[in-house]
């Protein structure tokens, strides 16, 4: 008895007060580290987010960019007024887009297809339309052209052109009508250097490629034009695709867009106002072609554009900004003999994207918030108030792009 009494003494255990302290002090340390573990990852998605939104917002500025550099490249940078042009482009049937057709056109995105969360911050983003050889960087020969009511360009299948498509090797006509796309506008220069266009209606393929075009526009031959300019004799006459591209704010959400469901899975009611920067290339008469449409950058805000032009071949390069830019990137068939867009020297141009999560409840600063453009900070995605929270974070580039492909034009 006495050894087993001793024995008890000396095995302490914890009492309930002192159980009771420890539980108390762990739960507040376990309370610790959840909310320092919630608050880190939260912050560490939310500058996932914003950095997401930043690499889309770089890598579809580039494609932008690219897209204006090559603005006009073995095209017209205004139709309306050029003097190498050989046809009428008032005559009947003549498409309105071909009409008109330029190497820039920009214009205001309408009313309809801009997001509540521009109208209420005030922004009016710009959209813009280019014209180029875009879907290949060759001029190809042509043998024969005869015109008629099956107008026909008779093509060289062994000449480089057609080697770099990779048509000789396989004679696919699904190779030439990549390029040669039905709706496409086909530029023709003769061996004067005068130009005219036609519209694809289709091709044909085997050892004799054909590229078929719609009766209207009719082409020009210089033995009946009175214009002292058409095609003449064989193998004196080059042709290319001209394809005529979009930059444009886009609703994506659409039952006849499924590709793009899986980007819309519900969430805040902001979620639902998003926009979308697509590229889209349009036929001769303004209409998008099927199956050329691509996301460019989500979330995105607004585009903008200021042009530099050359007034004459004296004088310094003259930014225009705001309304102004219509003067000389407006719709060509409106503007005079010494404006338009073959005048245009260098396009400035600037996107913005927000963050997919509205994380921040206040402006940085009133003042440059409350500005649209290349100071945009945040921007309200309240429904009703553009000063109330929650605010979105924004991320704009900005980029001047030269058009080396009408440096010279002074006409």
């Amino acid at each position: 008895m006495p050894t087993r009494a001793r024995r008890s003494g000396h095995a302490r255990g914890f009492t309930l007060v002192e159980l009771m302290v420890a539980m108390v002090g762990g739960m507040f340390v376990s309370f610790a580290v959840f909310t320092l573990a919630k608050h880190s990852s939260a912050f560490s998605l939310r500058q996932a987010r914003i950095a997401d939104a930043t690499l889309q917002n770089v890598v579809g500025f580039e494609r932008l960019k690219a897209d204006i550099a090559r603005a006009g490249f073995l095209s017209t940078p205004n139709l309306v007024n050029d003097p190498n042009i050989c046809g009428d482009r008032e005559a009947a049937g003549y498409p309105a887009w071909l009409g008109r057709l330029a190497s820039v056109f920009i214009e205001a995105v309408p009313p309809l297809q801009r997001s509540s969360e521009m109208t209420l911050n005030g922004i009016i983003p710009s959209r813009i339309v280019l014209s180029g050889s875009y879907a290949s960087a060759d001029e190809f020969v042509a043998r024969n052209i005869i015109g008629g009511a099956e107008p026909t360009v008779f093509l060289v299948p062994n000449s480089l052109g057609m080697a770099n498509i990779n048509y000789p090797a396989t004679l696919d006509p699904t190779a030439l009508g990549q390029v040669f796309a039905t709706g496409r506008a086909l530029r023709i220069v003769d061996d004067a250097g005068k130009t005219q266009f036609g519209v694809i209606a289709g091709v044909t393929g085997g050892a004799n490629p054909t590229i078929e075009l719609e009766p209207a526009p009719a082409l020009e031959f210089r033995a009946d034009s009175g214009l002292r300019c058409g095609i003449r004799g064989h193998g004196k006459n080059v042709v290319n695709v001209v394809n005529i591209v979009r930059y444009d704010f886009r609703d994506l959400n659409d039952a006849s867009l499924p590709e793009f469901s899986h980007m819309f899975r519900g969430g805040p009611s902001y979620e639902a106002t998003r926009r979308e920067l697509i590229r889209e290339e349009l036929d001769v008469t303004g209409t998008p072609i099927d199956g050329t449409l691509e996301l460019i950058a989500e979330y995105a805000v607004d585009l903008g554009f200021s042009i530099l032009v050359a007034p004459d071949t004296a004088s310094p390069l003259v930014r225009f900004s705001g309304n102004d830019v219509a003067n000389y990137a407006g719709d060509p068939v409106g503007l005079g003999l010494n404006a338009g867009p073959q005048l245009i020297r260098a396009v400035h141009a600037w996107l913005s994207v927000r963050s997919q999560e509205a994380d921040r409840t206040a402006p940085i600063d009133p003042l440059v918030t409350a500005g649209p453009g290349p100071n945009l900070l945040r921007i309200s995605v309240h429904p009703t108030d553009r000063d109330l929270p929650p605010f979105a974070r924004v991320r704009t580039l900005q980029s001047t792009i030269p058009l080396n492909n009408q440096a010279r034009e002074t006409w």
